[in-house]
């Protein structure tokens, strides 16, 4: 862990099934954005790794009504990418995940500390997660994914 990053998280029971949500925010380099989508749909995950269901969204800028357009995620300077995950828990996404997540190389010198981290050759800047507390929920299925694992 890195920081002051905290992975708090709540199981929910949603159709019989415990459901972990995490938020992935991709910042990515104007112009590159295939190449990153498509490294996305490369990052496969087992079909018994304990992903229920992940969606790869970007912001819509089309809704022209502002009540549309309330939540800051974007910038002039990338395009912003949300990865919602579903899963069976932190531990199954760790698992299955953990390895497309950067670790942090630490240098200690004169009492500081210097990361260091590797970004995708796509990344504006390191990608940001955070696990959510599913409270409630409602509504019916999901649709067919288009992806398979």
């Amino acid at each position: 862990m890195i920081g002051n990053e905290k992975w708090k998280y709540c199981r929910a029971r949603l159709e019989d099934a415990i459901v972990v949500v995490i938020l992935v925010h991709w910042l990515i380099k104007t112009g590159m954005e295939d190449a990153f989508q498509s490294r996305w749909k490369q990052m496969s995950v087992r079909a018994d790794s304990g992903l229920y269901r992940e969606i790869l969204t970007k912001i819509d800028v089309g809704p022209a009504n502002p009540k549309f357009h309330t939540f800051s995620l974007g910038d002039p300077f990338y395009s912003t990418f949300i990865n919602i995950g579903m899963w069976e828990s932190v531990d199954a996404f760790d698992l299955a995940v953990g390895k497309y997540i950067p670790e942090a190389q630490i240098v200690e010198r004169q009492g500081r500390q210097k990361l260091t981290i590797e970004l995708e050759e796509f990344e504006f800047k390191l990608r940001e997660r955070v696990i959510l507390e599913v409270v409630s929920d409602r509504g019916g299925q999901l649709p067919e994914a288009a992806l398979r694992e």
